[in-house]
């Protein structure tokens, strides 16, 4: 594994983990707040609080969505196809 830092917030409290097999995972703190499988589907683990709103909205956009595709998929607990926009 290796971790990367949000394109302007390098000194933010939030990383991206990148795994051997693919997928990746948003880290506030030591929170994982999303984690996003080899295959592209998103799970969103929590909003938890006002910086990591802050964190989810910044990852989102790096990822051409933005914070309220993060929040409707925690809200309305499904998962989210990055790559297809599918949604189960």
């Amino acid at each position: 594994m290796y971790s990367t830092y949000i394109r302007g917030h390098k000194y933010a409290a939030v990383k991206v983990n990148h795994y051997a097999d693919g997928s990746i995972a948003l880290q506030s703190y030591n929170t994982i707040v999303i984690e996003i499988d080899a295959n592209g589907w998103m799970t969103v683990n929590g909003l938890y609080s006002r910086t990591t709103i802050k964190h989810i909205g910044w990852f989102m956009r790096e990822l051409g969505f933005d914070y309220y595709t993060a929040k409707a998929i925690y809200r309305d607990g499904y998962k989210f196809n990055i790559n297809t926009g599918e949604v189960r």
